[in-house]
């Protein structure tokens, strides 16, 4: 091949986009995609006939390093200069799709966007999350990777403020709470209970319990103060000496413990007046209610073999 056949190749090669990219194309790149990466994708979407040019020219116009990750709404180009320059100002971030459930925790929250490449660094985000505790509404959300963190708590608190009633504060105050106060006890029950029917029991036995300054003795609380999951509570959890642990210090604990659903931050508004001081939960989950510390006593004894 002669040297003025190649130096008419690598001229044509130069503008070959615009003899092939006639329409606008999305591109994707992902993080960790090389120059080559990138090459053959440009073919595999039509934007070049071959890689092999694309590399070249990157490399000449000193663009190698530059690429960079996104999704790209590529409009046609004239030549490799401009195609190259367009993958260097970088695309749009790719979105995920996260599910937040129904009583996660701050911690709980910081450690599924961490594994989800939304935060890069779990426990700096954590802080930066923890004093939000319970406002944090659960729901499926949009992220993108490297997410500012003041952009992804306004997600979570204009959730909250768009789902929880206008007028919550109004409907607390009939059951003798603030607004903060109610949101810790939606908190607890999202915690003790599992079925939806017996959240708003549940609330009307941690109300009844307030109403005569009883401990509320709710396992979830002293969970939250030790920071771990776990099944069982042992005899020395239980004295762990925390505002957290609700069999030691009576009253609410001094924050939510967790991300409350619609439905226990209802649960709490719409509690009816119930003679209920006590429940348990079955192996199932199902809220089993007594009156009496004897009735509370049997019904452990009838499902666990109890006190």
């Amino acid at each position: 091949m002669s040297v003025v056949v190649i130096v008419v190749l690598v001229g044509l090669s130069f503008f070959e986009p615009f003899l092939v990219f006639k329409n606008a194309k999305i591109l994707e790149l992902d993080k960790g995609c090389t120059t080559r990466d990138i090459a053959f994708i440009l073919k595999d979407k039509g934007v070049i006939w071959e890689p092999y040019s694309f590399i070249f020219w990157s490399k000449v116009l000193n663009y190698d390093s530059k690429l960079k990750i996104g999704i790209y709404d590529l409009k046609p180009v004239s030549n490799m200069s401009e195609l190259l320059l367009a993958l260097s100002k970088g695309g749009r971030p790719k979105e995920l799709t996260i599910t937040i459930p129904e009583g996660f925790t701050s911690m709980d929250i910081a450690e599924r966007l961490y594994n989800n490449g939304i935060v890069r660094d779990k426990d700096l985000f954590l802080k930066y999350i923890k004093p939000y505790e319970g406002y944090l509404f659960p729901d499926t959300y949009n992220f993108y990777e490297d997410m500012q963190y003041e952009t992804i708590l306004k997600k979570f608190l204009d959730r909250f403020n768009e789902v929880v009633p206008q007028n919550y504060d109004e409907l607390a105050k009939k059951k003798g709470l603030t607004k903060k106060q109610a949101i810790i006890l939606a908190s607890l029950v999202e915690k003790e209970a599992k079925f939806d029917e017996d959240r708003p029991i549940v609330a009307s036995v941690f109300l009844n319990r307030l109403a005569i300054g009883m401990p509320l003795q709710a396992d979830s609380t002293i969970l939250y103060a030790l920071g771990i999951h776990k099944e069982w509570l042992t005899k020395e959890d239980y004295q762990i000496d925390s505002p957290y642990n609700t069999y030691k210090y009576v009253g609410l604990p001094p924050t939510p413990i967790c991300n409350p659903g619609l439905k226990s931050i209802i649960a709490v508004v719409e509690a009816p007046k119930t003679d209920y001081y006590y429940f348990m939960t079955t192996p199932e989950g199902k809220a089993i209610f007594s009156k009496t510390l004897a009735e509370h006593e049997a019904n452990l004894r009838k499902y666990y073999g109890g006190v």
